[in-house]
């Protein structure tokens, strides 16, 4: 498809935080009698930092989902939650992760129904006649529920982690607010949402039904959602794990929110 020759994005190499080469030397010595597990875990539990993670000079990071040029938010934050535990005494771990938040806080501050981004205002899209409000930086402009919901996972974990606060700007107090107003919208998606997204010349599954709004639906208090976690449409929108998956995480964005000083006053 032409939309897959885009240019890769020029990774450089990586060096790994202590804590993952730790790991990697205790695996040597507990799995030296398993030489071909030993192998796998090698191959794959630092093959997010040596494949996929890029620094950048704003002191944010960037997570490519594997051979497309661009960052899922849902798919970042699994590339690195196995590493999440391993960051309270690394400072390079807690550089990457913590850069990871706020490119997340950047992005979901920039357009909040987005799915997936681009490194730079480059305007390369999945496809670029997508009829919707797109944007140089915005790769796909898909609104699935859970997408918003793993940025705040990976917060809330790190910061259970590490107890680093430093995450917790103004800029993500602001998200946070975003983030509770477009749920409530949703709930009301027919009567209150500017958001439509189509696609021509596609499978059903790529597109939104009904001029881009979706199949209708009556209210039931949950919350509208585009797409799946496949990026598949939903057929009814009201896609009950992501709504379980909403739920937790508003529970969390409160500890969050409770457990920080910079944001007692929220």
């Amino acid at each position: 498809m032409e939309q897959f020759r885009l240019p890769k994005i020029s990774m450089t190499h990586l060096e790994l935080p202590q804590a993952v080469q730790d790991i990697l030397t205790e695996a040597d010595e507990r799995l030296q009698h398993r030489p071909r597990l030993l192998a796998q875990f090698r191959n794959c539990f630092p093959n997010t930092l040596e494949t996929t993670t890029k620094l950048l000079d704003d002191g944010t990071t960037f997570v490519i989902t594997g051979d497309i040029p661009a960052m899922w938010l849902r798919d970042s934050v699994e590339q690195v939650m196995h590493y999440v535990p391993l960051a309270k005494n690394d400072e390079k771990l807690q550089r990457i992760i913590g850069g990871l938040i706020k490119r997340h806080t950047f992005y979901a501050d920039m357009d909040i129904y987005a799915n997936a981004f681009n490194e730079t205002a480059n305007g390369w899209h999945w496809d670029a006649n997508d009829e919707t409000e797109m944007s140089p930086w915005v790769w796909e402009r898909k609104f699935e529920l859970d997408s918003l919901c793993f940025s705040m996972k990976l917060a809330y974990t790190y910061w259970r982690e590490t107890e680093l606060t430093d995450i917790f700007d103004e800029r993500f107090k602001k998200v946070m607010e975003n983030i509770v107003n477009l749920w409530e919208t949703e709930q009301h998606h027919a009567e209150r949402s500017s958001y439509r997204f189509m696609r021509r010349n596609c499978p059903a599954h790529d597109t939104l039904r009904n001029e881009g709004l979706g199949m209708p639906v009556n209210y039931t208090g949950m919350i509208w959602s585009g797409f799946r976690p496949s990026d598949d449409a939903c057929d009814f929108h009201y896609n009950i794990p992501a709504n379980m998956f909403a739920a937790v995480t508003l529970r969390q964005m409160g500890r969050s929110r409770s457990g920080c000083s910079g944001m007692n006053n929220w």
